[in-house]
């Protein structure tokens, strides 16, 4: 065996490998490699004269890229943008009835309800007394329902027991809930559009829980329902039975809301009647009219004060006007009225 320089020959021509020469060996191969592949040198290339910078203000995202919005406050606005809000908080629907003294009858608002003939109204007469008279307010409006299917379809089973009913409506329109309140006044309307001077003898009941509901609430369509109400009543009763139930109960009420909608009526009667049929149609009649009219003329509420001088200046028109006013005005109320005569015919 031979011992030479950097490795040791052994038999049949082998070398044996030491660790220096080993490391030898790697460290020349990974000169090789890095000569091999070591880049060329390159000249430097100029700069372009545009150059590419990025924008500052960054595009705006596309319509299916998420905002970036977290938390309670931004789920709750798109929730309150993709969904309707609460019915009382929305565009509230076109509620208005027809605008008194117009031809539009209370009969063309009742008729928008489809309302279809009985099979049996005897039966359905006595089964509403039931449901009136029940706890339930879903049954008291099936039994307000069946009385407006009575009074337009079935007027003569109605009128069998109409006082009752009608005493049963005005403990219906005080009830606490407004839904039965609302229908309640709705059936009073359609008993008196229906069954016109059939209901004289029940408008005392009618016309006065309609008046003093007036004063009981500030909630407009509680206010629109009274006054539809009363509409039907002084357009289907007689003018006597009308001006009782204004005078009596509305005209020295202390609210003015009550004693607004009593000129509203008792103008409305009037444009029915005729100026010229007021201070003709009877002693007390007469006398009730002017003497009501004398004093709204002079209310302390403006909207009472328009109807009662809007009334004395038609009635100041007529040729009986000077006889009964002398006749029936005290001579110490004329003096402020007077005024107000002259300020009109100028």
């Amino acid at each position: 065996m031979k011992f030479g320089g950097a490795g040791k020959e052994v038999a049949d021509g082998c070398k044996l490998q030491s660790s220096q020469t080993t490391l030898e060996r790697l460290t020349e191969t990974l000169e090789k490699f890095m000569l091999c592949h070591r880049p060329s040198p390159e000249l430097p290339t100029a700069p372009s004269r545009t150059p590419t910078v990025e924008a500052k203000v960054p595009a705006p995202p596309s319509e299916a890229a998420p905002t970036n919005r977290k938390g309670p406050r931004c789920g709750f606005l798109a929730a309150a943008t993709k969904f309707p809000a609460h019915p009382s908080e929305a565009v509230p629907p076109n509620r208005k009835g027809p605008r008194r003294g117009t031809t539009c009858h209370p009969k063309a608002v009742a008729g928008q309800e489809d309302l279809q003939p009985l099979v049996n109204p005897a039966k359905s007469l006595s089964l509403c007394f039931t449901q009136l008279t029940s706890d339930n307010w879903e049954e008291k409006l099936d039994g307000l329902k069946s009385v407006r299917v009575l009074a337009r379809h079935h007027p003569e089973f109605l009128q069998t027991k109409l006082h009752e009913v009608c005493l049963l409506l005005t403990e219906a329109v005080n009830n606490p809930r407004s839904a039965v309140t609302g229908a309640a006044m709705g059936t009073v309307a359609e008993l008196h559009a229906h069954l016109g001077r059939a209901m004289d003898t029940e408008a005392e009941w009618t016309g006065r829980v309609l008046l003093l509901k007036l004063a009981q609430t500030t909630n407009s369509f509680i206010h629109q329902q009274a006054n539809l109400g009363l509409d039907a009543l002084v357009e289907g009763c007689s003018p006597g039975r009308i001006i009782n139930v204004l005078l009596n109960t509305g005209l020295s009420h202390r609210c003015a809301t009550v004693r607004a909608s009593t000129a509203e009526h008792l103008h409305q009667l009037a444009d029915i009647v005729g100026e010229d049929q007021i201070l003709t149609a009877g002693k007390i009649f007469t006398e009730r009219f002017l003497v009501a009219v004398s004093k709204m003329a002079v209310d302390s509420a403006p909207e009472v004060r328009h109807y009662g001088q809007k009334m004395l200046k038609g009635l100041a028109n007529q040729k009986e006007f000077t006889v009964q006013w002398d006749r029936i005005i005290p001579v110490k109320d004329r003096h402020h009225l007077e005024k107000i005569l002259k300020k009109m015919r100028q």
